[in-house]
């Protein structure tokens, strides 16, 4: 059988190693099946061997892995490169530490403790970085600051001490764990003054909630004014976590219901943040109703709270383009309830704008109450339902009947008007209507 020429097979190399770690996982399912006699084979043992290689990568620079992705404006970042770029640096400048430090990637080293020479390799890599003449990190310096990445790898022996005990931090902070923070703020700003704040950035990459360092920043300055925090060393965090507020406030309030479902998902997923994001400065920061930041949140809760109103009220209208309905008489009053209007399939797009709404009120429900708007959302919701209920039950009476329009389009219509019922109620009362729609076709 032939083998893959040596030229393809270098172009596959390199391929493979800048591939996205998602590609690289991919890969490695599809050719696992793959024997050693396949002409596949090297590509194979390639995919295996880089791998392997950036998982003893990713073990040596843990502490930065996540300031190589995509961040928040103003978080400290580098781009995605830079994390292979310094390993293979690394690993030509000091390849006695580096195969150490792939030996020492294994469980049983592992459970034991971080391996000395994973610090050592990160503090090699600093003293690299700062050596103009060291042409070894060239290619890392041509993509970012190299002082901005010496210092998060001279503060890698810290960071890498805290990782384990982040999430008890954030989750449930104790004197005792309060005090080890502390600690480890100082040791940061022992290393250079302004060091304190980049290690809780960095720290803060390390979290699915950013915004949950807050608890770790009340924690190290015991639970600071809004004052003095937005005059404070961290001042860029919290401003940067009200910038996010601001930004997902913005959303709301323009977001196209034309995105359909997952538009409206998206939406009230910002609105859930929010309202976390606000109990978090409320808890982790002492606000004042005239402090800097204090007065910045309570108006963002309220902002939030008039855009999410707002939404809402136009899903109504929304659903009227959706399900269209027909005045029973000329003589009816002008917003008298009509009857469905069964002359055309259903729009798409209308269909659309509907579901985005939908989904928006549907998924507002985790932080509607404690925001301030549960009641007004209980309000749309009954009408949202008032106009559902008799829509249902005329399209399915010309369902069963073909009385007052086409049989077919009105099980469109009825199919649809159960999938949206069950953004307002549940998904048992769409089973039901369902089932009724069954039951009408059946006789």
């Amino acid at each position: 059988m032939a083998a893959i020429a040596a030229h393809k097979l270098q172009l596959i190399r390199t391929l493979v190693e800048t591939a996205p770690d998602a590609a690289l996982r991919s890969l490695e399912l599809a050719l696992a099946g793959t024997s050693a006699q396949s002409i596949f084979a090297p590509v194979r043992e390639l995919v295996e061997d880089e791998t392997a290689n950036r998982f003893v990568r990713n073990s040596v620079l843990a502490p930065i892995v996540p300031l190589c992705a995509k961040r928040e404006d103003g978080a400290i970042a580098f781009p995605p490169p830079v994390l292979a770029r310094t390993w293979r640096a690394l690993r030509g400048i000091a390849p006695r530490e580096a195969q150490e430090a792939a030996v020492k990637c294994n469980p049983w080293d592992l459970e034991q403790g971080t391996p000395l020479v994973f610090d050592e390799l990160c503090k090699i890599g600093a003293a690299a970085l700062r050596d103009p003449e060291n042409a070894a990190f060239d290619s890392v310096r041509s993509l970012c600051d190299p002082e901005e990445l010496a210092m998060c790898l001279q503060l890698a022996p810290i960071v890498r001490t805290c990782l384990p005990r982040l999430s008890e931090w954030v989750s449930r902070m104790s004197d005792e764990r309060a005090a080890a923070a502390r600690l480890a703020y100082a040791d940061a700003c022992r290393i250079r003054e302004d060091a304190g704040p980049l290690l809780l950035d960095i720290l803060s990459a390390h979290l699915p909630d950013e915004w949950r360092i807050l608890r770790v920043i009340s924690a190290v300055m015991d639970r600071p004014s809004d004052r003095y925090l937005a005059s404070s060393e961290v001042k860029g965090l919290g401003e940067r976590f009200l910038a996010d507020i601001e930004a997902s406030i913005a959303h709301v309030e323009t977001f196209d219901f034309g995105g359909g479902e997952a538009a409206g998902r998206e939406a009230a997923l910002r609105a859930q943040k929010v309202q976390l994001q606000i109990v978090e400065f409320q808890q982790s920061v002492d606000l004042n109703k005239d402090g800097p930041w204090g007065r910045r949140v309570a108006r963002f809760k309220q902002t939030m709270a008039k855009a999410c109103e707002t939404r809402m009220d136009q899903i109504e209208r929304e659903l009227g383009k959706a399900l269209p309905t027909r005045p029973i008489s000329m003589l009816a009053k002008k917003g008298a309830r009509g009857v469905a209007k069964l002359v055309a399939p259903p729009d798409e797009a209308m269909l659309d704008r509907a579901r985005g709404g939908l989904a928006f009120i549907a998924d507002l429900r985790p932080c509607a109450d404690k925001a301030g708007y549960g009641s007004s959302r209980n309000k749309f919701l009954e009408k949202l339902n008032a106009y559902l209920d008799p829509y249902i039950e005329d399209v399915l009476h010309v369902a069963r009947t073909g009385d007052g329009g086409d049989p077919a389009i009105a099980m469109d219509y009825l199919n649809v008007a159960a999938s949206f019922i069950a953004y307002t109620r549940d998904d048992k009362t769409a089973e039901i209507v369902r089932r009724r729609a069954a039951a009408a076709i059946a006789a």
